[in-house]
């Protein structure tokens, strides 16, 4: 529908482009390449993925002026928050049926239609009452699965093998950054230092009515991301692309609930990024016993995301590399754990440079295992369709996320927190992540669809070279014959010859005779 200009062809790294150009010739298929386009695809997908996640935690931290100013209870808040996660679980197979079956292009543009409806409805606040909010809430959420389960199908679309880890790194560190922005923007940004009162009902409101109207109007920056998007480039960047069979829905989630290495890579994946998120709500309440204010909580939060950028490059590069999923994983959660393990302790000493420092190498090697798991989950499901398997591994860690913000809020003690509320929270985010770690020992490494693909190309090549003996004996015999032929034929200067010699020995006999 909409033309792209694809005359532009970045080739990043030669030694990954010849590989692939050789697999494609053998696949029978046009030059493996990559686009500079994709970059715009990229910053279309992460434009929604930020935009569409600060709607997760709007209403929360400013909660009790909201109570206030809407006459509703603290559960109702909440709720606000809660419909928005929900949503994914509930639609995810239907929104991972739907990318199978049109292009994740059209099912992230349906994300954006129903996300600027609901910050659209959420303008409503004032002349109704606060559950048209929960509505509003509701079509974000809705949203969720059709953005976030295609991110493996845009990255395997437009990516080579070798960026495909780092892609998925930054869409997964710009979806936590957005729930960070969600907590920031209402108290920092909009409410500050308000407090409600009667005589500031009026003051109140407007600053809610603002707070709708920022996130509308920043909403609307996603239209253009329509008429950008696009399914795929004119040619792949990789065989991995086509090697998806379509399989049904049904069929589809009765073999993922089945499959035993999957489940443990999904429990796995739920108990570490559900729960991180989970903690980090709850980041302001474990630091304020040691003496650390709100600008140090913004900072703290920052430093993980950072190093998840930072290792993002070098993780895909170690992955494409080896191929060797669960030793990488265990690297990686060994040393997260151990950094988990030093979050208390840290604290203590009240040095906030120690917690930065602690934080930034925390990020460095727990982020770069979303992908990781994502890829490894994939993986385990060949030959279905890695959308499925994106959408429940993140249903999971948003459940998950939903259990463990309950619980640690319950024992940080929210304003009321102390030191040892501190501590008794900092053990169950670790006992969590080690119940994690144990999943993970337990999976198995089987690589379905890389041996499919190794398979396949294999194949292609025992034909490639048996069709080139073929064709060298063909050539042989032919010239073989035709050696033959011009022995009993002579050819046509050979013929002229002795033609010229027939009529010279003629012409002989005739002077013979006369004489």
């Amino acid at each position: 529908m909409h033309k792209t200009h694809h005359s532009q062809i970045t080739y990043e790294n030669q030694d990954e482009l010849q590989q692939e150009n050789q697999n494609s010739s053998l696949l029978e298929i046009k030059s493996y390449q990559q686009y500079a386009y994709r970059w715009v695809i990229l910053i279309c997908f992460l434009s929604v993925v930020f935009i569409n996640g600060i709607a997760y935690q709007t209403f929360i931290p400013n909660a009790k002026q909201f109570i206030e100013l809407y006459d509703v209870s603290e559960q109702i808040i909440t709720l606000s928050g809660t419909i928005y996660l929900i949503m994914q679980p509930l639609f995810t197979f239907f929104a991972s049926s739907f990318i199978v079956n049109k292009g994740f292009a059209l099912s992230l543009n349906f994300g954006v239609l129903l996300t600027i409806v609901g910050y659209v409805i959420r303008l409503f606040i004032n002349k109704f009452s606060f559950s048209i909010v929960i509505l509003g809430q509701a079509c974000l959420g809705i949203s969720r699965p059709f953005i976030l389960n295609g991110q493996i199908t845009m990255a395997q679309n437009w990516f080579y093998p070798s960026n495909r880890t780092a892609v998925l790194t930054v869409c997964n560190v710009f979806q936590t950054f957005s729930m960070i922005i969600s907590v920031i923007w209402p108290a920092n940004w909009i409410f500050q230092d308000y407090s409600y009162k009667d005589e500031l009902k009026e003051q109140g409101l407007e600053l809610s009515l603002k707070l709708q109207y920022q996130q509308f109007f920043l909403s609307l920056l996603l239209i253009p991301v329509i008429f950008l998007i696009r399914n795929n480039p004119v040619t792949p960047p990789s065989s991995f692309t086509n090697t998806d069979i379509d399989i049904g829905i049904q069929q589809s989630i009765t073999k993922l609930l089945t499959n035993k290495n999957f489940l443990l890579i999904l429990l796995t994946f739920s108990f570490y990024f559900g729960t991180i998120k989970g903690y980090g709500l709850n980041v302001p309440y474990l630091m304020s016993p040691f003496g650390f204010v709100d600008t140090h909580y913004s900072i703290a939060s920052s430093m993980l995301i950072i190093g998840g950028f930072i290792s993002a490059g070098m993780v895909s590069k170690v992955v494409l590399k080896f191929k060797r999923y669960k030793a990488i994983g265990i690297v990686l959660l060994s040393i997260s754990l151990i950094l988990t393990l030093l979050t208390y302790p840290i604290l203590m000493t009240e040095q906030f440079i120690p917690l930065c420092i602690q934080q930034l190498l925390l990020g460095f090697f727990l982020i770069p295992m979303v992908p990781v798991l994502m890829e490894y989950g994939c993986e385990a499901i060949y030959p279905i369709d890695g959308s499925f398997s994106i959408g429940i591994m993140v249903s999971g860690s948003t459940i998950m996320a939903l259990l463990s913000s309950i619980l640690l809020t319950y024992t940080a003690k929210g304003k009321d927190s102390n030191k040892q509320s501190a501590l008794i929270t900092t053990i169950i985010w670790c006992i969590i992540f080690i119940m994690g770690f144990l999943f993970f020992l337990f999976t198995k490494e089987i690589l379905n669809k890389t041996k499919d693909q190794e398979k396949k190309l294999q194949q292609k090549s025992d034909s490639a070279n048996s069709n080139k003996n073929n064709q060298t004996s063909i050539n042989e015999s032919f010239h073989s014959e035709n050696i033959k032929t011009q022995a009993v034929h002579p050819t046509g200067d050979e013929y002229l010859f002795l033609s010229n010699s027939n009529d010279f020995n003629q012409d002989n006999k005739k002077s013979d005779q006369q004489q």
